[in-house]
């Protein structure tokens, strides 16, 4: 009689967990069509609706996720004219027209969409101090000058105290430059500002992936992941149309700390930046994709009465990602990605990440969500940021730039220099950076696989442009 039993119980059992596993696996049939994959080398799979779960709780009854709607906004350009002007003192006058370009696009920028914040100070009833900022919020799309050139002297100028006309050819000549733009101006937060410089796809390292120590264990199912993670990551980059980037192999100086932010010192960023020529460098940490039985507890301690092994049925992976500044030493963006996985997570060593095999897996499917989801990100962190790069030698007259013909830089294209001053500045140990100030344009005259060759078109005095300078968009 107690056989009788031990084999209903088995056969229980057995039932039982096949209708778990069939509850909990991923429904092959039930695939989203996925149509930015390529045609030839990408992995040929969907993303399951029931084995994936994202982080937000906005779900629907069958357990997809709840998309907002969103609202179709046009933004329409504005066009304005506008005047700008720049001493020529000291300076050539080429450079007080670049100058005057300047301060004429910002003139009028401030035409639209300008916000107005006031601050006003009180004492014994009598105002001390007031002032006022204003910002907008306005991009510049395009440009065109109308009139440019010395301005004219007013009367003041033109006629001395006793009213008599100067003759004096140097006391009566104009010392500013002015130039007349019109300006086509818009709001639209995804659009760039179309100014020189503002349209390069900007250098990007890719750093090899990094993981928690405590989570070396919960991946020893998934081979090549940190590596696999790289070259995959840097794949999609490039299907996105992103050319500009490198991958690199990093020390552990970069991550001196995995329960924190990258390490940011200069000592550390420097040298990436030296030896790459990438103005953003991409880390990517692995902090979470441990394995776990999700029954519960009275089920799994009948699966032990009977020797049944307790197989892991869900997964937990979640990822950070850092897009560095490597000239200002800084986080330009960063995001946090998790996701819950449900049903034969286990992957196997025989299935390499990055493989076919592997991204057919519950656990592939999730990584391919992750590198969906970062890719993105990244991509629009880099969406209209502004080139900073920097001078790197002087050669007969000739200015070498970190500047590759994967940017888009073209021949004829206008830079401006910022020459920096003195030490750098720091303070209770920390490093503040250099002042530096405008001090010429360079036009580019040749471009290099890494490197570009330019000439000073304009500058402000001898010997201000020179080796280690800032070279910017404007």
């Amino acid at each position: 009689m107690k056989a009788v039993q031990n084999f209903v119980a088995l056969l229980f059992l057995s039932v039982l967990g096949n209708s778990v596993c069939m509850a909990e696996a991923p429904n092959r049939s039930d695939f989203l069509n996925y149509e930015d994959s390529p045609p030839e080398n990408a992995f040929k799979f969907q993303l399951p609706k029931p084995s994936l779960v994202p982080l937000e709780n906005r779900k629907t009854l069958d357990g997809s996720e709840v998309l907002p709607v969103q609202e179709v906004i046009r933004y329409e350009n504005r066009c304005v004219h506008a005047k700008g002007t720049a001493s020529t003192e000291g300076v050539s006058e080429a450079f007080a027209r670049q100058m005057a370009i300047r301060d004429a696009l910002k003139n009028a920028s401030m035409q639209n969409n300008v916000k107005v914040s006031a601050t006003q100070e009180m004492e014994n009833f009598r105002l001390t101090k007031a002032s006022e900022r204003f910002t907008t919020q306005s991009k510049v799309q395009q440009y065109q000058i109308t009139r440019e050139g010395m301005m004219e002297l007013n009367f003041e100028n033109q006629y001395d105290q006793y009213g008599e006309e100067i003759k004096d050819a140097e006391k009566k000549a104009s010392t500013t430059y002015e130039v007349e733009l019109d300006v086509c101006l818009t709001e639209d937060p995804a659009a760039c500002n179309q100014t020189p410089g503002n349209q390069y796809q900007l250098k990007l390292a890719v750093a090899q992936v990094a993981m928690d120590p405590n989570q070396g264990q919960s991946v020893s199912d998934i081979s090549n992941l940190l590596r696999g993670y790289q070259l995959e990551l840097d794949r999609r980059l490039t299907l996105q149309g992103y050319q500009n980037k490198e991958m690199i192999e990093t020390g552990s100086n970069v991550y001196p700390n995995l329960g924190l932010t990258p390490n940011l010192s200069p000592d550390v960023l420097d040298p990436i930046r030296d030896r790459t020529g990438a103005q953003y460098l991409l880390v990517s940490i692995i902090r979470s994709a441990s394995r776990h039985n999700d029954d519960s507890n009275t089920w799994n301690n009948i699966k032990r009465f009977y020797n049944q092994e307790i197989k892991p049925n869900a997964r937990y992976i979640e990822l950070d990602w850092y897009l560095i500044d490597l000239m200002n030493h800084r986080v330009q963006a960063q995001d946090r990605l998790g996701f819950d996985v449900k049903g034969n997570v286990t992957v196997g060593r025989e299935k390499p990440f990055g493989t076919n095999a592997f991204f057919d897996t519950d656990t592939g499917m999730v990584f391919h969500a992750l590198l969906e989801q970062q890719t993105q990100g990244v991509m629009q962190s880099l969406h209209c940021l502004a080139l900073e790069t920097q001078i790197i030698d002087k050669r007969d007259g000739d200015i070498i730039i970190f500047l590759s013909a994967d940017s888009g830089a073209q021949v004829g294209d206008t830079l401006a220099v910022y020459h920096k001053f003195g030490n750098a500045i720091r303070f209770q140990g920390v490093d503040l950076g250099v002042d530096s100030e405008p001090s010429g344009f360079l036009k580019i005259k040749r471009i290099q696989n890494k490197f570009a060759v330019a000439t000073i078109e304009s500058q402000q005095g001898q010997g201000l442009i020179d080796v280690g300078d800032l070279v910017k968009a404007w």
